[in-house]
């Protein structure tokens, strides 16, 4: 693959970034990434890399210094994201790094965090008013939207075994014949008969929301009144059978309940400005130097 034509060429700055990156963005080890995910992962690695250097280039930077206890407990962590050990080591050996060439890398990574964070602190004071003036021109955002509870039979079965999938035809439409007839033992039946995981932890659907289930099952569940039982609803994990039990409308949320979210929502938003103003001033110079 393209990742290992490139892999000696690089330094342990990079490999360090390229390994990040990789988790971050595709949740895989940098030998699992296609070619197209590589080219795109290590674009992002040497623009960060870069960044970084900028950043500990820094007047701010001169007086963050990590504790031993904070970089260890660090490492810990993220060795534990490894099967075990030995797979952690065996990854930053093929990234060509040694234990303290890592750690000396991630020790520079989390002083790139300190750095921005204390560089989020400096933010103007969010009043009330600031509070209010969020809330009034994104009202759409503060609502709770029309959510259901119900009950799910499910049969699984295997579509290409023809055998079975009648099997378990004849067994859902005989379940459903018999919560049609006596809806009040539609949880019973869950409990006897039911292949979803509710049936086993003595759960029901609890206030979905449109689009947390399949389509299918989606659009049958927000299509039922109150009590009603669906019909059978066939999908690629087999037959399913829905029972509506509550509606929970839509509701505005009043500012009262929504200033702690948009204080929160402000602050972040004001933080993240304040990093990107102070990463833009400090940038510019250097790609000024870098032209002359």
């Amino acid at each position: 693959m393209q990742q290992k034509r490139f892999k000696k060429q690089i330094d342990a700055m990079l490999s360090f970034h390229l390994m990040k990156v990789a988790f971050q963005e595709y949740q895989k080890p940098i030998g699992k990434l296609t070619q197209k995910q590589y080219a795109k992962a290590l674009q992002n690695a040497q623009e960060e890399m870069l960044l970084h250097r900028i950043i500990l280039r820094s007047q701010e930077a001169c007086c963050v210094s990590i504790p031993e206890s904070v970089l260890h407990q660090t490492l810990r962590g993220i060795i534990k994201e490894f099967p075990s050990k030995k797979h952690f080591h065996a990854a930053i050996k093929e990234n060509n790094l040694s234990l303290k060439k890592y750690t000396i890398a991630l020790h520079n990574d989390l002083r790139v965090e300190t750095i921005l964070a204390r560089i989020s602190c400096n933010i103007r004071e969010i009043t009330a008013d600031d509070l209010f003036c969020y809330y009034k021109n994104n009202k759409s955002e503060f609502h709770k939207p029309e959510q259901r509870s119900a009950n799910h039979i499910l049969i699984r079965c295997d579509s290409e075994s023809p055998g079975t999938k009648n099997a378990a035809q004849k067994k859902i439409l005989s379940i459903h014949r018999r919560v049609l007839a006596k809806p009040n033992t539609f949880s019973k039946e869950v409990k006897l008969f039911s292949d979803c995981s509710s049936a086993t932890d003595n759960t029901f659907l609890s206030k979905i929301t449109v689009g947390e289930l399949c389509p299918k099952l989606d659009k049958t569940l927000f299509s039922l009144e109150t009590g009603e039982i669906s019909p059978v609803v066939e999908n690629a994990h087999g037959f399913n059978i829905l029972h509506c039990l509550n509606i929970f409308p839509k509701i505005h949320i009043p500012f009262s309940e929504a200033s702690q979210s948009i204080f929160t929502i402000i602050k972040k938003k004001r933080q993240l400005n304040a990093c990107r103003l102070w990463l833009h001033q400090l940038v510019k110079p250097q790609s000024i130097l870098s032209q002359q």
